[in-house]
């Protein structure tokens, strides 16, 4: 037990709270919302983030799982909170990611 009080707390902590690097959150993909494009979607048309419903034109960043958030929301999340999505929690740093929508 003193081996485990004596590391470091970095070495303990989860991938999940460490913060994505800018290049890689700059990098995925954004797109306008359009009420139109998500009218048969069975997701209730708000970010997860702020809860906030989306209106026709913001800004949507999405991630490799392919959910959505506004893309200031998503930002900040991913470059200061946490570097998994918050619906899924898939870590948008490994390469493939292959969730589905839900």
């Amino acid at each position: 037990m003193d081996d485990i009080n004596g590391q470091s707390l970095s070495l303990l902590s989860p991938p999940s709270s460490v913060h994505v690097p800018y290049q890689v959150v700059d990098a995925l993909s954004v797109k306008p919302y359009s009420k139109m494009q998500n009218h048969f979607n069975q997701e209730d048309p708000q970010c997860c983030i702020c809860l906030v419903e989306y209106e026709d034109g913001d800004e949507v960043r999405v991630l490799p799982c392919h959910h959505e958030f506004h893309k200031t929301c998503i930002d900040e999340w991913l470059k200061n909170v946490h570097r998994i999505c918050p619906v899924c929690r898939d870590d948008v740093c490994k390469s493939g990611s292959s969730h589905a929508k839900r």
